[in-house]
Protein backbone atom coordinates (compact mmCIF):
# COMPACT_ATOMS: atom_id res chain seq x y z
CA UNK A 1 0.00 0.00 0.00
CA UNK A 2 0.64 3.70 -0.77
CA UNK A 3 2.12 5.11 2.33
CA UNK A 4 1.56 9.02 2.87
CA UNK A 5 2.78 11.77 5.12
CA UNK A 6 0.12 13.26 7.08
CA UNK A 7 0.52 16.45 9.35
CA UNK A 8 -2.03 16.50 12.61
CA UNK A 9 -3.06 17.84 15.82
CA UNK A 10 -2.77 14.81 18.77
CA UNK A 11 -5.41 14.82 21.07
CA UNK A 12 -4.90 17.83 23.68
CA UNK A 13 -2.54 16.17 26.93
CA UNK A 14 -2.17 18.33 30.17
CA UNK A 15 -0.52 21.39 29.48
CA UNK A 16 0.60 20.98 26.13
CA UNK A 17 -0.27 19.97 21.87
CA UNK A 18 2.38 17.66 19.76
CA UNK A 19 2.02 18.10 16.35
CA UNK A 20 2.94 14.20 15.10
CA UNK A 21 3.78 13.13 11.47
CA UNK A 22 3.46 9.73 10.91
CA UNK A 23 2.87 7.17 7.98
CA UNK A 24 -0.96 6.32 7.56
CA UNK A 25 -1.54 2.69 6.93
CA UNK A 26 -4.78 1.38 5.59
CA UNK A 27 -6.52 -1.54 7.36
CA UNK A 28 -4.55 -1.21 10.82
CA UNK A 29 -7.19 -1.88 13.54
CA UNK A 30 -8.91 0.84 15.33
CA UNK A 31 -7.76 2.23 18.48
CA UNK A 32 -10.05 2.04 21.68
CA UNK A 33 -11.28 5.43 23.76
CA UNK A 34 -8.79 3.53 26.34
CA UNK A 35 -6.27 4.28 23.85
CA UNK A 36 -7.09 7.55 22.99
CA UNK A 37 -8.58 9.50 25.32
CA UNK A 38 -10.88 12.33 23.72
CA UNK A 39 -11.20 11.01 19.87
CA UNK A 40 -14.21 8.74 19.14
CA UNK A 41 -13.60 7.29 16.32
CA UNK A 42 -9.52 6.58 15.45
CA UNK A 43 -7.21 4.10 14.16
CA UNK A 44 -3.72 2.35 15.41
CA UNK A 45 -1.00 4.26 13.35
CA UNK A 46 2.72 2.88 14.07
CA UNK A 47 1.42 2.15 18.18
CA UNK A 48 -0.77 5.50 18.12
CA UNK A 49 -3.72 5.88 17.34
CA UNK A 50 -4.58 9.09 14.81
CA UNK A 51 -8.56 10.02 14.22
CA UNK A 52 -10.38 8.46 11.28
CA UNK A 53 -12.21 11.26 10.03
CA UNK A 54 -10.74 13.07 6.72
CA UNK A 55 -8.72 16.18 7.44
CA UNK A 56 -10.84 18.24 5.67
CA UNK A 57 -13.55 17.64 7.94
CA UNK A 58 -11.54 18.83 10.71
CA UNK A 59 -10.75 22.28 8.57
CA UNK A 60 -13.98 22.77 7.57
CA UNK A 61 -15.59 22.55 11.53
CA UNK A 62 -12.59 24.78 11.98
CA UNK A 63 -13.86 26.79 9.51
CA UNK A 64 -17.09 27.26 10.69
CA UNK A 65 -16.50 27.81 14.35
CA UNK A 66 -13.90 30.81 13.14
CA UNK A 67 -17.09 32.01 10.88
CA UNK A 68 -19.34 31.53 13.80
CA UNK A 69 -16.81 33.69 15.53
CA UNK A 70 -16.44 36.35 13.03
CA UNK A 71 -20.20 36.93 12.77
CA UNK A 72 -20.63 37.15 16.72
CA UNK A 73 -17.67 40.07 16.40
CA UNK A 74 -19.30 41.78 13.41
CA UNK A 75 -22.76 42.14 15.61
CA UNK A 76 -20.94 43.24 17.93
CA UNK A 77 -19.47 45.92 16.59
CA UNK A 78 -22.44 46.54 14.39
CA UNK A 79 -24.60 47.19 17.87
CA UNK A 80 -21.57 49.19 18.98
CA UNK A 81 -21.71 51.45 15.77
CA UNK A 82 -25.29 52.06 16.12
CA UNK A 83 -25.25 53.18 19.98
CA UNK A 84 -22.07 55.48 18.54
CA UNK A 85 -24.55 57.13 15.85
CA UNK A 86 -27.71 57.33 18.32
CA UNK A 87 -25.20 58.94 20.75
CA UNK A 88 -24.07 61.03 17.76
CA UNK A 89 -27.74 61.89 17.06
CA UNK A 90 -28.95 62.31 20.67
CA UNK A 91 -26.01 65.13 20.80
CA UNK A 92 -26.51 66.74 17.43
CA UNK A 93 -30.10 67.40 18.91
CA UNK A 94 -29.63 68.21 22.44
CA UNK A 95 -27.42 71.21 21.32
CA UNK A 96 -29.15 74.48 21.75
CA UNK A 97 -27.63 75.69 18.53
CA UNK A 98 -28.89 74.89 14.75
CA UNK A 99 -26.38 72.43 13.16
CA UNK A 100 -25.87 71.94 9.18
CA UNK A 101 -23.70 69.67 7.63
CA UNK A 102 -23.23 69.34 4.33
CA UNK A 103 -20.31 67.63 1.77
CA UNK A 104 -17.66 68.72 -0.43
CA UNK A 105 -19.86 70.15 -2.68
CA UNK A 106 -22.73 71.82 -0.41
CA UNK A 107 -25.32 69.25 -0.71
CA UNK A 108 -26.93 68.52 2.65
CA UNK A 109 -25.38 65.42 4.63
CA UNK A 110 -27.64 66.30 7.76
CA UNK A 111 -29.49 68.70 9.90
CA UNK A 112 -30.94 68.55 13.51
CA UNK A 113 -34.60 69.86 14.95
CA UNK A 114 -33.31 73.20 15.99
CA UNK A 115 -31.72 74.15 12.82
CA UNK A 116 -35.48 73.14 11.34
CA UNK A 117 -37.30 75.18 13.86
CA UNK A 118 -34.80 78.25 13.80
CA UNK A 119 -35.36 78.15 9.66
CA UNK A 120 -38.71 77.28 9.95
CA UNK A 121 -38.99 74.35 7.36
CA UNK A 122 -41.89 72.74 6.28
CA UNK A 123 -42.49 68.78 6.73
CA UNK A 124 -41.99 68.09 3.15
CA UNK A 125 -38.42 70.42 3.17
CA UNK A 126 -37.39 68.01 6.01
CA UNK A 127 -38.55 64.78 4.48
CA UNK A 128 -36.61 66.06 0.89
CA UNK A 129 -33.07 67.27 2.25
CA UNK A 130 -32.76 69.14 -1.08
CA UNK A 131 -29.89 71.48 -0.79
CA UNK A 132 -31.25 73.88 -3.33
CA UNK A 133 -34.56 74.10 -1.79
CA UNK A 134 -32.53 74.56 1.70
CA UNK A 135 -30.88 77.48 0.35
CA UNK A 136 -33.98 79.00 -1.51
CA UNK A 137 -35.65 79.00 1.98
CA UNK A 138 -32.69 80.18 3.82
CA UNK A 139 -32.21 83.22 1.10
CA UNK A 140 -36.23 84.35 1.31
CA UNK A 141 -35.68 84.42 5.32
CA UNK A 142 -32.37 87.12 4.81
CA UNK A 143 -33.06 90.64 5.41
CA UNK A 144 -29.93 91.42 2.70
CA UNK A 145 -29.62 88.22 0.63
CA UNK A 146 -26.72 88.90 -1.84
CA UNK A 147 -24.50 89.28 1.04
CA UNK A 148 -25.63 86.57 2.10
CA UNK A 149 -25.66 84.08 -1.68
CA UNK A 150 -21.84 85.52 -2.03
CA UNK A 151 -20.41 84.61 1.41
CA UNK A 152 -21.49 80.76 0.84
CA UNK A 153 -20.07 81.15 -2.48
CA UNK A 154 -16.95 82.62 -0.85
CA UNK A 155 -16.77 79.92 1.56
CA UNK A 156 -17.06 76.94 -0.51
CA UNK A 157 -14.45 78.70 -3.08
CA UNK A 158 -11.46 79.30 -0.27
CA UNK A 159 -12.14 76.67 2.06
CA UNK A 160 -10.92 78.48 4.82
CA UNK A 161 -10.56 76.00 7.77
CA UNK A 162 -13.57 78.38 10.33
CA UNK A 163 -15.82 80.98 9.52
CA UNK A 164 -18.14 82.94 11.34
CA UNK A 165 -20.77 86.24 10.26
CA UNK A 166 -23.72 87.37 12.01
CA UNK A 167 -27.25 87.37 9.31
CA UNK A 168 -29.63 89.49 9.68
CA UNK A 169 -33.19 88.24 9.04
CA UNK A 170 -36.20 89.91 7.57
CA UNK A 171 -38.55 89.77 11.08
CA UNK A 172 -35.70 91.53 13.14
CA UNK A 173 -33.66 88.23 14.63
CA UNK A 174 -30.21 87.75 14.91
CA UNK A 175 -28.32 84.48 13.95
CA UNK A 176 -24.73 84.02 14.90
CA UNK A 177 -23.35 81.55 11.90
CA UNK A 178 -20.22 79.61 12.35
CA UNK A 179 -18.92 76.81 10.30
CA UNK A 180 -15.82 74.45 10.27
CA UNK A 181 -14.38 71.98 7.53
CA UNK A 182 -14.66 68.58 7.99
CA UNK A 183 -11.18 66.37 7.36
CA UNK A 184 -11.33 62.39 7.21
CA UNK A 185 -7.84 60.64 6.16
CA UNK A 186 -6.18 64.16 5.18
CA UNK A 187 -9.22 64.37 3.35
CA UNK A 188 -11.60 67.83 3.10
CA UNK A 189 -15.09 66.10 3.44
CA UNK A 190 -17.72 68.36 4.04
CA UNK A 191 -18.17 71.50 6.57
CA UNK A 192 -20.47 71.68 9.59
CA UNK A 193 -22.14 74.78 10.19
CA UNK A 194 -23.86 76.19 13.42
CA UNK A 195 -26.57 78.70 13.58
CA UNK A 196 -27.38 80.83 17.06
CA UNK A 197 -30.13 83.12 17.69
CA UNK A 198 -28.77 85.75 19.45
CA UNK A 199 -31.78 88.22 18.83
CA UNK A 200 -32.15 88.78 22.88
CA UNK A 201 -28.47 89.35 23.08
CA UNK A 202 -28.49 91.67 20.44
CA UNK A 203 -31.37 93.61 22.05
CA UNK A 204 -30.04 93.63 25.42
CA UNK A 205 -26.68 94.99 24.07
CA UNK A 206 -28.18 97.82 22.46
CA UNK A 207 -30.85 98.69 25.07
CA UNK A 208 -27.12 98.94 27.51
CA UNK A 209 -25.93 101.40 24.41
CA UNK A 210 -28.57 103.27 24.54
CA UNK A 211 -28.33 103.50 28.57
CA UNK A 212 -24.99 104.22 28.59
CA UNK A 213 -25.85 106.78 26.18
CA UNK A 214 -28.62 108.28 27.91
CA UNK A 215 -26.11 108.59 31.08
CA UNK A 216 -23.37 110.54 29.09
CA UNK A 217 -26.50 112.85 28.30
CA UNK A 218 -27.61 112.99 31.62
CA UNK A 219 -24.12 113.76 33.01
CA UNK A 220 -23.73 117.13 31.24
CA UNK A 221 -27.15 117.90 31.19
CA UNK A 222 -26.45 117.58 35.17
CA UNK A 223 -23.63 119.88 34.94
CA UNK A 224 -26.06 122.39 33.21
CA UNK A 225 -28.87 121.77 35.23
CA UNK A 226 -26.28 122.77 38.58
CA UNK A 227 -24.71 125.32 36.41
CA UNK A 228 -27.74 127.26 35.47
CA UNK A 229 -28.86 128.16 39.39
CA UNK A 230 -25.53 128.92 40.36
CA UNK A 231 -24.81 131.76 37.95
CA UNK A 232 -27.55 133.63 38.96
CA UNK A 233 -26.75 132.85 42.67
CA UNK A 234 -23.08 134.64 41.96
CA UNK A 235 -24.32 137.09 39.93
CA UNK A 236 -26.60 138.38 43.29
CA UNK A 237 -23.62 137.96 45.50
CA UNK A 238 -21.86 140.46 43.74
CA UNK A 239 -24.57 142.88 42.82
CA UNK A 240 -25.15 142.95 46.40
CA UNK A 241 -21.72 144.18 47.70
CA UNK A 242 -22.09 147.18 45.52
CA UNK A 243 -26.21 147.54 46.80
CA UNK A 244 -25.31 150.37 49.26
CA UNK A 245 -28.14 148.42 51.24
CA UNK A 246 -30.90 149.04 48.85
CA UNK A 247 -33.53 147.04 50.68
CA UNK A 248 -35.59 146.51 47.66
CA UNK A 249 -33.03 145.47 45.64
CA UNK A 250 -31.44 143.10 48.50
CA UNK A 251 -35.03 141.91 49.09
CA UNK A 252 -35.06 140.73 44.99
CA UNK A 253 -32.06 139.76 45.18
CA UNK A 254 -32.05 137.39 48.01
CA UNK A 255 -36.18 135.98 46.95
CA UNK A 256 -33.89 134.88 43.42
CA UNK A 257 -31.38 133.57 45.38
CA UNK A 258 -33.94 131.27 47.45
CA UNK A 259 -35.70 130.26 44.40
CA UNK A 260 -32.49 128.72 42.75
CA UNK A 261 -30.93 127.32 45.92
CA UNK A 262 -34.97 125.41 45.87
CA UNK A 263 -34.19 124.19 42.93
CA UNK A 264 -30.45 122.91 43.50
CA UNK A 265 -31.95 121.15 46.58
CA UNK A 266 -35.08 119.64 44.56
CA UNK A 267 -32.39 118.63 41.72
CA UNK A 268 -29.96 116.54 44.53
CA UNK A 269 -33.33 115.23 45.81
CA UNK A 270 -33.97 113.78 43.09
CA UNK A 271 -30.85 112.52 42.84
CA UNK A 272 -30.67 110.75 46.23
CA UNK A 273 -34.36 109.57 45.32
CA UNK A 274 -32.60 107.84 42.25
CA UNK A 275 -30.06 106.55 44.03
CA UNK A 276 -32.78 105.07 46.57
CA UNK A 277 -34.33 103.07 43.59
CA UNK A 278 -31.54 101.52 42.23
CA UNK A 279 -30.43 99.93 45.43
CA UNK A 280 -34.29 98.97 46.38
CA UNK A 281 -34.44 101.16 48.89
CA UNK A 282 -36.69 103.90 47.99
CA UNK A 283 -39.69 103.83 51.29
CA UNK A 284 -42.66 104.83 51.86
CA UNK A 285 -44.84 105.74 54.98
CA UNK A 286 -48.40 104.46 54.30
CA UNK A 287 -51.02 106.17 56.32
CA UNK A 288 -54.90 106.75 56.00
CA UNK A 289 -55.04 110.20 53.68
CA UNK A 290 -57.19 111.96 51.95
CA UNK A 291 -56.47 112.50 47.96
CA UNK A 292 -58.13 115.25 47.56
CA UNK A 293 -56.30 116.96 49.98
CA UNK A 294 -53.06 115.63 48.04
CA UNK A 295 -54.15 117.44 45.55
CA UNK A 296 -55.37 120.39 46.45
CA UNK A 297 -51.80 120.70 47.89
CA UNK A 298 -49.77 119.97 44.90
CA UNK A 299 -52.05 122.61 42.85
CA UNK A 300 -51.07 125.23 45.44
CA UNK A 301 -47.30 123.74 45.22
CA UNK A 302 -47.02 124.34 41.27
CA UNK A 303 -50.08 127.26 40.44
CA UNK A 304 -46.79 129.72 41.02
CA UNK A 305 -45.12 127.79 37.76
CA UNK A 306 -48.39 127.67 35.98
CA UNK A 307 -49.75 131.56 36.39
CA UNK A 308 -45.83 132.33 35.36
CA UNK A 309 -46.10 130.90 31.90
CA UNK A 310 -50.03 132.10 31.69
CA UNK A 311 -51.36 128.61 31.55
CA UNK A 312 -55.10 128.12 32.30
CA UNK A 313 -55.26 125.45 34.90
CA UNK A 314 -58.57 123.67 35.39
CA UNK A 315 -59.23 121.35 38.68
CA UNK A 316 -62.15 118.98 38.51
CA UNK A 317 -62.74 116.93 41.68
CA UNK A 318 -65.30 115.18 43.18
CA UNK A 319 -67.73 116.11 45.80
CA UNK A 320 -66.95 113.57 48.59
CA UNK A 321 -63.56 112.59 49.86
CA UNK A 322 -61.11 110.08 48.31
CA UNK A 323 -59.21 107.90 50.97
CA UNK A 324 -55.86 105.93 50.25
CA UNK A 325 -53.42 104.18 51.81
CA UNK A 326 -50.14 105.67 50.77
CA UNK A 327 -47.81 108.73 51.53
CA UNK A 328 -49.14 111.81 51.48
CA UNK A 329 -45.53 113.81 50.88
CA UNK A 330 -44.84 110.84 47.82
CA UNK A 331 -48.28 111.60 46.46
CA UNK A 332 -47.70 115.04 46.31
CA UNK A 333 -44.76 114.65 44.68
CA UNK A 334 -46.27 112.20 41.77
CA UNK A 335 -48.93 115.00 41.26
CA UNK A 336 -46.24 118.23 41.43
CA UNK A 337 -44.42 116.31 38.61
CA UNK A 338 -46.78 115.56 36.15
CA UNK A 339 -48.46 119.35 36.66
CA UNK A 340 -44.60 121.03 35.94
CA UNK A 341 -44.24 118.54 33.27
CA UNK A 342 -47.80 119.94 31.71
CA UNK A 343 -46.90 123.66 33.21
CA UNK A 344 -42.92 123.22 31.16
CA UNK A 345 -43.84 121.14 28.04
CA UNK A 346 -47.01 123.65 27.28
CA UNK A 347 -46.24 127.01 25.44
CA UNK A 348 -47.06 129.93 26.91
CA UNK A 349 -50.88 130.49 27.22
CA UNK A 350 -51.73 126.73 27.16
CA UNK A 351 -54.43 124.86 28.82
CA UNK A 352 -54.06 122.25 31.47
CA UNK A 353 -57.15 120.15 33.36
CA UNK A 354 -56.63 117.87 36.06
CA UNK A 355 -59.80 115.49 36.88
CA UNK A 356 -59.96 113.25 39.96
CA UNK A 357 -62.94 111.05 39.53
CA UNK A 358 -63.49 107.19 41.27
CA UNK A 359 -64.01 104.20 39.26
CA UNK A 360 -65.09 101.47 41.29
CA UNK A 361 -62.46 100.58 43.88
CA UNK A 362 -60.02 102.59 41.99
CA UNK A 363 -59.56 106.49 42.31
CA UNK A 364 -58.17 107.69 38.86
CA UNK A 365 -56.57 111.36 38.03
CA UNK A 366 -55.84 112.29 34.81
CA UNK A 367 -53.48 115.89 33.73
CA UNK A 368 -54.18 116.55 30.50
CA UNK A 369 -52.03 119.49 28.64
CA UNK A 370 -52.32 121.17 25.45
CA UNK A 371 -48.31 121.01 24.99
CA UNK A 372 -45.79 119.99 22.73
CA UNK A 373 -47.23 116.10 23.02
CA UNK A 374 -45.04 113.01 22.67
CA UNK A 375 -43.96 111.11 19.31
CA UNK A 376 -45.08 107.73 18.93
CA UNK A 377 -41.73 106.32 19.01
CA UNK A 378 -41.12 107.77 22.59
CA UNK A 379 -44.55 107.02 24.16
CA UNK A 380 -43.21 103.19 25.64
CA UNK A 381 -40.24 104.81 26.93
CA UNK A 382 -41.20 108.22 28.48
CA UNK A 383 -40.89 106.59 31.36
CA UNK A 384 -37.64 105.32 31.48
CA UNK A 385 -34.63 106.83 33.94
CA UNK A 386 -32.90 109.96 32.11
CA UNK A 387 -35.53 109.65 29.25
CA UNK A 388 -35.84 113.20 27.59
CA UNK A 389 -38.12 114.43 24.68
CA UNK A 390 -36.61 116.84 23.74
CA UNK A 391 -32.79 116.54 23.75
CA UNK A 392 -31.79 119.89 21.59
CA UNK A 393 -29.76 122.59 22.89
CA UNK A 394 -33.07 125.32 21.99
CA UNK A 395 -35.16 122.99 24.08
CA UNK A 396 -36.99 125.33 26.70
CA UNK A 397 -37.37 123.55 29.78
CA UNK A 398 -34.83 121.95 32.23
CA UNK A 399 -34.61 118.88 34.00
CA UNK A 400 -32.95 115.57 34.41
CA UNK A 401 -35.00 113.00 32.91
CA UNK A 402 -35.61 111.80 36.48
CA UNK A 403 -39.68 112.86 37.01
CA UNK A 404 -41.23 110.55 35.28
CA UNK A 405 -39.20 107.27 36.14
CA UNK A 406 -39.75 108.59 39.97
CA UNK A 407 -43.63 109.01 39.44
CA UNK A 408 -44.05 105.42 38.31
CA UNK A 409 -41.84 103.79 40.83
CA UNK A 410 -43.66 106.22 43.54
CA UNK A 411 -47.05 105.03 42.05
CA UNK A 412 -46.07 101.18 41.91
CA UNK A 413 -45.15 101.72 45.86
CA UNK A 414 -48.55 102.78 46.22
CA UNK A 415 -49.99 98.87 44.05
CA UNK A 416 -51.07 101.76 41.13
CA UNK A 417 -50.09 102.36 37.14
CA UNK A 418 -50.12 104.96 35.59
CA UNK A 419 -49.89 105.47 32.03
CA UNK A 420 -49.48 108.22 29.05
CA UNK A 421 -51.62 109.22 26.29
CA UNK A 422 -50.89 111.36 23.08
CA UNK A 423 -51.49 111.60 19.50
CA UNK A 424 -48.58 113.19 18.16
CA UNK A 425 -46.40 115.67 18.05
CA UNK A 426 -48.01 119.19 19.06
CA UNK A 427 -51.55 116.88 19.99
CA UNK A 428 -50.99 117.24 23.85
CA UNK A 429 -50.36 114.83 26.26
CA UNK A 430 -52.56 112.94 28.92
CA UNK A 431 -51.09 111.07 31.80
CA UNK A 432 -53.72 108.70 34.24
CA UNK A 433 -52.82 107.70 37.11
CA UNK A 434 -55.25 104.72 38.86
CA UNK A 435 -54.39 104.21 42.46
CA UNK A 436 -56.71 101.34 44.80
CA UNK A 437 -58.82 103.21 47.31
CA UNK A 438 -60.28 102.63 50.96
CA UNK A 439 -63.32 100.57 51.21
CA UNK A 440 -63.99 102.53 54.18
CA UNK A 441 -64.28 105.78 55.23
CA UNK A 442 -62.60 107.08 58.50
CA UNK A 443 -63.27 109.45 61.12
CA UNK A 444 -61.59 112.90 60.40
CA UNK A 445 -58.48 112.84 62.58
CA UNK A 446 -57.90 115.92 64.51
CA UNK A 447 -56.31 118.93 62.83
CA UNK A 448 -53.39 119.53 65.49
CA UNK A 449 -52.54 123.34 65.72
CA UNK A 450 -48.85 124.54 65.71
CA UNK A 451 -47.69 127.77 66.99
CA UNK A 452 -44.55 129.10 65.88
CA UNK A 453 -42.46 129.01 69.49
CA UNK A 454 -41.96 132.86 70.74
CA UNK A 455 -39.40 134.36 73.14
CA UNK A 456 -37.11 131.76 72.70
CA UNK A 457 -34.41 130.73 75.30
CA UNK A 458 -31.08 131.36 74.30
CA UNK A 459 -29.04 128.46 74.06
CA UNK A 460 -25.31 127.51 73.68
CA UNK A 461 -25.06 126.01 70.57
CA UNK A 462 -21.98 124.32 69.42
CA UNK A 463 -21.76 124.01 65.47
CA UNK A 464 -19.26 121.42 64.11
CA UNK A 465 -18.28 121.03 60.66
CA UNK A 466 -14.92 120.39 58.76
CA UNK A 467 -16.71 123.02 56.41
CA UNK A 468 -15.85 126.32 57.79
CA UNK A 469 -17.99 127.81 55.95
CA UNK A 470 -21.04 126.15 56.69
CA UNK A 471 -20.03 126.04 60.12
CA UNK A 472 -19.81 130.11 60.23
CA UNK A 473 -22.84 130.51 58.33
CA UNK A 474 -25.12 128.50 60.09
CA UNK A 475 -23.34 129.41 63.84
CA UNK A 476 -24.20 133.38 62.38
CA UNK A 477 -27.93 132.23 61.35
CA UNK A 478 -28.12 130.70 65.01
CA UNK A 479 -26.69 133.60 66.54
CA UNK A 480 -28.88 135.97 64.85
CA UNK A 481 -31.65 134.63 66.33
CA UNK A 482 -30.64 135.02 69.75
CA UNK A 483 -28.32 132.23 70.74
CA UNK A 484 -24.65 131.78 72.06
CA UNK A 485 -22.68 129.91 69.06
CA UNK A 486 -18.88 128.28 69.04
CA UNK A 487 -17.49 126.32 66.24
CA UNK A 488 -14.98 123.37 66.04
CA UNK A 489 -13.90 121.76 62.69
CA UNK A 490 -13.35 118.21 63.79
CA UNK A 491 -14.24 115.53 65.64
CA UNK A 492 -11.60 115.66 68.32
CA UNK A 493 -11.82 119.41 69.01
CA UNK A 494 -15.92 118.66 69.18
CA UNK A 495 -15.37 116.49 72.26
CA UNK A 496 -12.48 118.77 73.78
CA UNK A 497 -14.98 121.85 72.90
CA UNK A 498 -17.97 120.09 74.48
CA UNK A 499 -16.15 119.48 77.89
CA UNK A 500 -14.99 122.58 78.04
CA UNK A 501 -18.29 124.56 76.90
CA UNK A 502 -20.99 121.76 78.04
CA UNK A 503 -23.22 123.15 75.03
CA UNK A 504 -27.69 122.57 75.39
CA UNK A 505 -27.08 121.54 71.45
CA UNK A 506 -24.20 120.20 69.44
CA UNK A 507 -24.97 120.21 65.91
CA UNK A 508 -22.42 117.77 64.41
CA UNK A 509 -21.69 116.80 60.57
CA UNK A 510 -20.41 113.02 60.24
CA UNK A 511 -17.84 113.18 57.83
CA UNK A 512 -14.94 114.73 59.94
CA UNK A 513 -11.26 114.55 60.07
CA UNK A 514 -9.61 112.69 62.78
CA UNK A 515 -12.55 111.53 64.51
CA UNK A 516 -15.70 110.83 62.51
CA UNK A 517 -19.31 112.33 64.05
CA UNK A 518 -20.55 109.12 65.02
CA UNK A 519 -17.51 108.31 66.90
CA UNK A 520 -17.49 112.21 68.68
CA UNK A 521 -21.13 111.61 69.58
CA UNK A 522 -19.97 108.08 71.17
CA UNK A 523 -17.49 109.95 73.29
CA UNK A 524 -19.32 112.40 74.04
CA UNK A 525 -22.41 109.90 75.33
CA UNK A 526 -19.54 108.25 77.31
CA UNK A 527 -18.93 110.84 79.55
CA UNK A 528 -21.01 112.08 82.57
CA UNK A 529 -21.99 115.81 81.57
CA UNK A 530 -22.66 114.43 78.20
CA UNK A 531 -25.14 111.91 78.97
CA UNK A 532 -28.31 114.18 78.81
CA UNK A 533 -26.97 116.75 76.09
CA UNK A 534 -28.88 117.16 72.82
CA UNK A 535 -27.06 115.95 70.03
CA UNK A 536 -28.08 116.48 66.34
CA UNK A 537 -26.71 115.00 63.14
CA UNK A 538 -26.25 117.77 60.39
CA UNK A 539 -24.83 116.08 57.45
CA UNK A 540 -25.44 115.31 53.66
CA UNK A 541 -25.60 111.93 54.39
CA UNK A 542 -28.95 111.42 54.13
CA UNK A 543 -29.82 107.26 53.44
CA UNK A 544 -31.87 104.84 55.57
CA UNK A 545 -29.14 103.35 56.96
CA UNK A 546 -27.41 106.82 58.15
CA UNK A 547 -30.77 107.19 60.26
CA UNK A 548 -29.81 104.21 61.66
CA UNK A 549 -25.91 104.36 62.16
CA UNK A 550 -26.92 108.02 64.11
CA UNK A 551 -29.55 106.83 66.25
CA UNK A 552 -26.98 103.83 67.19
CA UNK A 553 -24.13 106.35 68.12
CA UNK A 554 -26.55 108.05 70.52
CA UNK A 555 -28.00 110.87 68.52
CA UNK A 556 -31.06 113.15 69.05
CA UNK A 557 -32.16 113.57 65.80
CA UNK A 558 -30.34 113.70 62.21
CA UNK A 559 -30.83 115.92 59.81
CA UNK A 560 -29.99 116.18 56.29
CA UNK A 561 -28.22 119.30 55.00
CA UNK A 562 -29.62 122.04 54.07
CA UNK A 563 -31.64 122.67 56.60
CA UNK A 564 -34.36 125.21 55.91
CA UNK A 565 -33.64 128.12 58.36
CA UNK A 566 -37.51 128.55 59.63
CA UNK A 567 -37.49 124.75 59.82
CA UNK A 568 -34.68 125.07 62.47
CA UNK A 569 -35.53 127.54 64.42
CA UNK A 570 -38.62 125.72 65.35
CA UNK A 571 -36.63 121.92 65.31
CA UNK A 572 -34.18 123.90 67.90
CA UNK A 573 -36.81 124.67 70.36
CA UNK A 574 -38.39 121.77 70.24
CA UNK A 575 -35.14 119.68 71.06
CA UNK A 576 -33.97 122.23 73.84
CA UNK A 577 -37.49 123.35 75.25
CA UNK A 578 -37.52 126.93 74.02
Amino acid sequence: MREEAVSFLTPPRPQEHHIVKVESRIGQRSASKQDYPGVTHAKRVLGMAIPTEPIGSIARQRAEEELVRTKEELERRSQELAHSLAMMRATLESTTDGILVTDGDGRVVDFNDKFAAMWQLTPEIIAARDHRQLLEITRRNIKDPQPFLAKIDEIYATLPPESCDMLHLADGRVFERFSRIQIVNEQIVGRVWSFRDISEHKRTEEALRDMDRRKNDFLALLGHELRNPLAPIRNALQILRHSGGNLETVQSLTDMMERRLTQMVRLVDDLLDVSRISRGKLEIRKERVDLLSVVRNAVETSRPLCESMTHELTVSLPPEPLYLNGDAIRLAEVLGNLLNNACKFTHRGGRIRLTVEREGDQAVIRVRDSGIGISADQLHSIFDLFMQVDTSLERSVSGLGIGLSLTRTLVELHDGTVEVHSAGVGQGSEFVVRLPILAAVPKAPPVPTVSEPTNMLARRILVVDDDRDSAMSLAALLARAGHETHTASDGVEAVETAARLRPDLILLDIGLPRLNGYRAAQKIREEAWGESMILVALTGWGQQEDFKKSKEAGFNAHWVKPVDPAALKTLVAELVGG
